[in-house]
């Protein structure tokens, strides 16, 4: 396994904007076009002393996507070399002071990178130089293939090493509540449809998933799972998926294209997906959603009557926040995001029972599963979706409802060139 920055996580701070990793297009670096990534380095005024800071800069494809040589989807531009469509990812919480002109001879910096803060309406900067070639920073989040092992400073995912929808121990660094093997039980991914010519339907859950891993791309800020999953009925392929798994140092994304092929369109019917997080035994925390968004729900092991009418909500407006406070130092946000185009309803799934059975699972119970369902997927057609959870202790004072929006806007980006030299270690001369 490769080392990577495991520095202590903090405990009771947060700040929306601290945990997020920013992404800015290359169009938006004009100043970058044309150079190589590997004579690129990002630094940071911290303390009156200019240092470099993690960043990672990467190839997108056609679609839009980071680039895989695997996946077989042509790249844009020229590999390893900045492109108007490619992206550089930081930190926020590797910003700094804005940095004094004055040419001390030492380190070339090409380009000053201005950070608006929505939320406080701070001004942080970056700079970026070409003359510090094959700087090196452990990363901050780590995939070992071997293990099927995923960590970051904060937490910790084991998952199957044949299979990487196959979740085991599930940990986080701040939680301070009664101590368990994992917080969570596993990733719940079912898909049913109905068989035409049949009143019957098949049913497909993660055991009936086939997942090989492709390629991975590790950064110095984020790991990039690619991997490919076939649905087995009767030991036959009837859906395909494509997968990314994106992993950040406090979130993850995953991103699947599913795709019924035509010949078994004809066949099925209506089908149907469902992906949650099943918790393990998370008795006593609270639950808001987009549908009650100030009182909480109290995970109790039973269903309430307020916790039946949430799944009976159809999710609007692309809204569909739902948040986990286990109040002991982990909580955690998820949301579905869908194409805009794709009309088929959507609703939560929640389910607070310790006594119900709903496989895959390794534990009892659903203590609670939280996630969603899609109730129509689009046959002989590609159906995309993005299901995203943040990891933190807390949320600081803020509410659920406020941190849904603000986990997702992102900083005002604003670069210019500059022609002045600076003392890496001493920072300007005065």
């Amino acid at each position: 396994m490769l080392p990577f920055a495991a520095t202590a996580a903090p405990k009771n701070r947060f700040h929306v904007e601290a945990q997020q990793v920013i992404e800015i297009k290359a169009i938006e670096l004009a100043e970058l076009i044309g150079k190589s990534f590997a004579d690129l380095s990002v630094l940071s005024v911290k303390n009156g002393m200019l240092t470099p800071v993690p960043h990672q800069l990467e190839d997108f494809d056609v679609e839009g996507r980071s680039w895989f040589k695997e996946s077989g989807v042509r790249l844009l531009g020229q590999e390893n070399i900045v492109d108007p469509h490619d992206s550089l990812f930081f930190r926020y919480a590797d910003t700094g002071q804005r940095l004094d002109s004055v040419d001390s001879g030492f380190t070339q910096i090409i380009a000053e990178i201005q950070i608006l803060s929505s939320q406080t309406e701070d001004v942080r900067y970056l700079y970026v130089t070409d003359q510090l070639r094959a700087l090196h920073h452990l990363p901050l989040t780590l995939y070992d293939q071997t293990t099927g092992i995923i960590r970051s400073q904060y937490f910790s995912l084991h998952t199957n090493p044949n299979d990487l929808l196959s979740w085991n121990d599930f940990t986080y660094a701040t939680y301070q509540g009664n101590q368990q093997s994992s917080l969570l039980d596993t990733l719940k991914i079912r898909i049913e449809a109905g068989v035409v010519f049949d009143v019957a339907s098949i049913a497909f859950d993660n055991s009936d998933i086939k997942t090989q891993v492709t390629a991975v791309k590790q950064g110095p800020i984020r790991t990039i799972i690619l991997a490919k999953s076939q649905f087995l009925f009767a030991r036959i392929p009837v859906l395909f998926l494509d997968i990314r798994f994106n992993i950040l140092p406090q979130q993850f994304n995953i991103d699947v294209d599913i795709n019924v092929p035509a010949i078994l369109a004809a066949f099925l019917h209506n089908p149907r997906a469902t992906i949650s997080i099943d918790g393990n035994n998370l008795l006593g925390s609270d639950v808001l959603t987009t549908f009650n968004p100030t009182i909480p729900t109290k995970v109790d092991g039973q269903m309430s009557i307020a916790e039946q009418l949430l799944s009976s909500n159809l999710v609007t407006n692309g809204k569909s926040w739902i948040w986990l406070s286990t109040n002991a130092g982990f909580d955690i946000h998820t949301e579905l995001h869908v194409p805009s185009n794709f009309k088929a309803p959507i609703s939560l799934h929640y389910i607070d029972n310790l006594t119900l059975e709903e496989t895959p699972e390794r534990f009892a119970g659903q203590g609670p599963n939280i996630g969603y369902k899609i109730h129509q997927i689009p046959i002989n057609d590609v159906f995309k979706f993005r299901f995203s959870a943040y990891f933190t202790d807390s949320i600081g004072g803020i509410s659920p409802q406020e941190f849904a929006a603000r986990i997702k806007d992102t900083p005002a980006i604003a670069s210019q060139p500059i022609r002045d030299a600076f003392n890496l270690v001493q920072g300007p001369k005065q």
